[in-house]
C-alpha cells in the first residue's frame, strides 16, 4: 500500500512541474513584449526631449542675438521724458502697442530693454553723472529671431546737481523809498527763478536766457523792510543768499530816489534800477528841484519888484 501512494505521488509532482515550466514561459514571453514596447516610447521621449533642448538652445541664441532691422517698422512714441533733474533719475515712458518690448539707448549706446505692458513703456534711467544725456527707444518683436524698428529722435535730458553761484548773483534796488512798494531787477543764472519773501509775502521772477530778471510792485510797510532772496535754477537746486534786501519806507520822508527803476540802459533797452533815473520821482530829490524853482522865481520876481520900485521912487523925486 505504501508503494503505491508513492507512486502517484511522484506523477502529480511531475504535472506540477510541467505546468509551472509552461507558466513561467509565458510569463518570459509577456513581459519581453512589454518592454520592447516601453522602449520605443522612451526612446521616442527622448528623442523629442533632445530636440526641445536643441530647440532652446537654437531659440536662445537666436534670441540673443543682435535683432534684425525692419524699417517697415513704426517707431514707438514719446509720452514723458525729464528734462532737467537734480536727482540722477530720468523718466522715459512712451507708447508701443505693437511691440513685445522696447530697447533704451542713451548717447547712441543701447543699455537696457523694457517690456510693453498693455500697448506703453516706462523706465528709470539713473546716474550718478552730471551733464547732458540724449535718449532714444526703439520698438522690438518676434521669436525666436527678433526684429527691431527705427530708432525714436533723440531727448535731450539734463543732469545738475550743482547750486546756482551766489558770486553771479546781483541785485540792483533802492535803499530808501516814500512809497508804497519798490522795484527790483538784477541777474542771476540763466534761466533761475528768484523769490524774495518777507514773512507770508513771496514774489517771484523767472530769469531770461541771459539771467536777467526783474520784479514789481513789492509791498512795503512803514519803517525798515528786510526780505530774504533766494536764487533757484530749472533742476530744483536751491541757493539762499545772505544778503537780505533792505528797503526803508517813509511817507513823507525827504528820500533821494524812490528805490524804482525808471531808466532804460542804451545797450539791452532794460530796466535797471537805480541807474541814471532822468526824473525825480521821490519827494526828497522832488521837493529840492521845486524849492530851487520857486526859490529861483522868486528871487528874480523879487529883483524885478525892487528894480522897478527903485525906478519908480527914483521918478517921482525928480
Amino acid at each position: 500500500m505504501a508503494k503505491k501512494k508513492s507512486i502517484k505521488k511522484g506523477k502529480n509532482s511531475s504535472k506540477r512541474e510541467v505546468r509551472k515550466s509552461m507558466k513561467e514561459k509565458v510569463q518570459l514571453k509577456s513581459v519581453n513584449g512589454n518592454d520592447k514596447a516601453s522602449r520605443i516610447v522612451g526612446t521616442i521621449f527622448i528623442g523629442l526631449g533632445v530636440l526641445l533642448v536643441a530647440f532652446g538652445i537654437y531659440s536662445f541664441i537666436q534670441f540673443r542675438a543682435d535683432p534684425i532691422f525692419e524699417e517697415t517698422f513704426v517707431t514707438p512714441s514719446w509720452e514723458y521724458v525729464t528734462e532737467v533733474t537734480n536727482k540722477g533719475e530720468i523718466m522715459v515712458k512712451g507708447e508701443a502697442p505693437e511691440y513685445d518690448s522696447v530697447a533704451i539707448f542713451v548717447n547712441d549706446e543701447k543699455i537696457d530693454e523694457v517690456k510693453v505692458e498693455d500697448g506703453v513703456f516706462e523706465y528709470i534711467y539713473t546716474t550718478d553723472d552730471e551733464g547732458e544725456f540724449a535718449i532714444s527707444v526703439a520698438g522690438l518683436k518676434g521669436f525666436p529671431i527678433r526684429k527691431i524698428s527705427v530708432r525714436s529722435a533723440e531727448f535731450v535730458a539734463v543732469v545738475d546737481k550743482t547750486s546756482p553761484s551766489s558770486d553771479e548773483v546781483e541785485l540792483i534796488y533802492g535803499g530808501e523809498t516814500n512809497k508804497e512798494s519798490f522795484r527790483m531787477t538784477g541777474s542771476v543764472e540763466p534761466n533761475a527763478t528768484v523769490e524774495i519773501k518777507r514773512g507770508v509775502e513771496v514774489y517771484l521772477s523767472l530769469a531770461d536766457g541771459e539771467g536777467y530778471f526783474e520784479i514789481l510792485d513789492i509791498v512795503l510797510d512803514a519803517g525798515k523792510n528786510v526780505f530774504s532772496v533766494s536764487i533757484s535754477d530749472a533742476a530744483g537746486n536751491v541757493t539762499l543768499l545772505d544778503e537780505k534786501v533792505r528797503v526803508e519806507y517813509a511817507v513823507d520822508g525827504r528820500i533821494n530816489g524812490d528805490a524804482v527803476a525808471d531808466q532804460y540802459t542804451e545797450d539791452s533797452g532794460r530796466v535797471v534800477a537805480g541807474t541814471g533815473d532822468t526824473i525825480p520821482q521821490a519827494a526828497g530829490e522832488l521837493d529840492i528841484r521845486l524849492v530851487r524853482t520857486l526859490m529861483l522865481i522868486f528871487g528874480v520876481a523879487a529883483i524885478f519888484v525892487f528894480s522897478g520900485s527903485s525906478v519908480y521912487a527914483f521918478s517921482k523925486r525928480r
